[in-house]
């Protein structure tokens, strides 16, 4: 290994060295970035319009065909999330998200599937991603992929579910007043964490609202 001494004088003889042809061509850096540019513009419409038109909308078609599922707002363009919460028919605290993300150049475009879950039980497909140019980027082609991520999520799901009856009518605690009460019958419902609760009245999902670690331990996922 060469001492640092010598590796500074080949960095001094680098930079000293003579007739250097510059990498650039005179306009050439600026007619680059402004290409640049006009990707990046079409890669910001391209990703809210996959991430409203093409992938949240099947997301929130699986979410909706549970009630421990809560999908989380306020997320950045071209991202989704949605937290299917531990319950008894479904030990797990499960999270499905999907990001449209980009090279650094913004010739590509990436949508990207990541999926966990709190105890992990069962082996299943955590990570994927679906990579186009930005020019090749097709509707259909990208709701096919999405469709069957979550089809594999949906059989690894239902390989940890216990069975039962419908969860609906399971009997969940009001964290706010501890009154027992059914899902389906609860007055009010709210997340927090990727976690639903259920509460007995409006009063205390407000009461919840305000201060959820009042009520909730707080654990590091």
């Amino acid at each position: 290994m060469s001492s640092l001494v010598d590796f500074a004088k080949r960095v001094e003889e680098q930079l000293t060295g003579t007739k250097r042809e510059p990498h650039w061509e005179p306009g050439e850096a600026d007619r680059y970035m402004a290409d640049v540019e006009v990707r990046r513009r079409r890669f910001e419409e391209l990703a809210v319009r996959l991430n409203d038109t093409v992938v949240q909308p099947r997301l929130e078609t699986l979410a909706g065909y549970f009630s421990n599922s809560s999908l989380t707002s306020n997320e950045a363009a071209g991202h989704c999330t949605c937290w299917f919460g531990y319950c008894e028919r479904f030990p797990s605290s499960t999270k499905v998200a999907f990001a449209v993300e980009h090279d650094i150049r913004f010739e590509k475009v990436a949508v990207c599937y990541e999926t966990s879950m709190t105890p992990l039980f069962i082996k299943f497909n955590q990570h994927d991603r679906l990579t186009l140019t930005l020019n090749e980027v097709n509707d259909d082609r990208v709701a096919d992929w999405v469709e069957e991520r979550l089809a594999e999520f949906l059989d690894a799901y239902l390989r940890i579910d216990r069975g039962g009856e419908d969860f609906e009518e399971e009997a969940a605690t009001d964290p706010v007043c501890g009154m027992r009460i059914n899902r389906s019958s609860a007055g009010a419902s709210d997340g927090y964490r990727g976690h639903p609760y259920y509460f007995c009245s409006t009063d205390c999902q407000e009461k919840f609202a305000r201060e959820p670690t009042a009520y909730v331990e707080v654990k590091t996922m």
